[in-house]
């Protein structure tokens, strides 16, 4: 298996969509930094994790093209024919599209870092060096899980374009929805009225069982946990709110339990989709 695994690796990083998706990411951080302005004070934290759904974005079209051609190819059989077994190389993609989203989220990170520096950006305010590093684990585990929801699609349906049709539709919808849940759970209680200058009750903030079913919808929905990354440095002290478990704990580790659960899930559903299908 190591040897399949090498050689998929070696496919990966010599593929010009995985390259493509680097200098889009790329891209937008030398855009968003160095050639946007704004009126207000910049940190480095302030644009840590925003292209996460980038980064879904481009890892859609990426597993279904790079897996599908294998099917396309009948790679999958000569694999097959080769003794691997289909577990095997279930596992094997599934490993090779979480390497890949972690390389994408790992060089998103880094050149965030490099631009900020060359704007003279401070690291952040009142963020520590270790909430980051612990936020940034819970942002990468997320988009594996992602990755890992993607690979499970493709292998089953095992056609190029179906795929790419159905992880982008997917994709898009999914990041719209968790982008309305985040949207609702981040209004504020109450709100300055601009006439009278009072302060007044929100109509829009959600509470009861609507904040309730919003705040479950982030703790399963890993393309919600995406839209709301951004908030984990920049708005820690609403963490309580905008928890449904582990409301005390200072991070959202109930990310990581439940995105572990749906990995483990979405691989041994693929698995079991997988053996059966007929490859001929």
């Amino acid at each position: 298996m190591k040897k399949l695994l090498s050689m998929e690796l070696k496919r990966a990083f010599l593929s010009p969509i995985l390259w493509l998706g680097i200098a889009a990411v790329i891209a937008v951080d030398i855009y968003t930094i160095l050639l946007t302005g704004y009126g207000y004070t910049r940190y480095v934290t302030s644009t840590v994790f925003d292209n996460s759904g980038l980064i879904c974005l481009i890892m859609s079209i990426f597993i279904s093209l790079h897996i599908g051609h294998d099917f396309a190819a009948r790679t999958i059989n000569n694999k097959i024919t080769a003794g691997y077994s289909r577990k095997q190389i279930y596992l094997t993609e599934t490993g090779i599209s979480a390497v890949c989203s972690s390389v994408l989220f790992i060089v998103d990170i880094i050149f965030i870092f490099i631009c900020s520096s060359m704007e003279h950006l401070e690291f952040g305010d009142h963020v520590t060096y270790i909430s980051f590093i612990l936020n940034a684990v819970i942002s990468l585990l997320c988009l594996i899980t992602i990755s890992t929801l993607f690979t499970m699609i493709v292998m089953i349906t095992h056609k190029q374009l179906i795929s790419l049709g159905l992880v982008l539709l997917l994709s898009l919808a999914m990041l719209s929805f968790g982008e309305n849940t985040i949207s609702r759970l981040r209004q504020d209680s109450v709100w300055t009225d601009p006439v009278t200058k009072e302060t007044v009750d929100n109509p829009l903030y959600i509470k009861g069982m609507k904040r309730t079913a919003a705040t479950f919808h982030l703790i399963l929905s890993p393309f919600a946990q995406v839209q709301y990354e951004p908030s984990m440095l920049t708005e820690p002290e609403n963490k309580a709110a905008n928890s449904l478990l582990l409301k005390n704990a200072p991070y959202h580790f109930e990310f990581c339990i439940f995105n572990l659960l749906e990995l483990m899930l979405f691989c041994k559903i693929g698995i079991i989709f997988f053996k059966k299908q007929d490859l001929k």
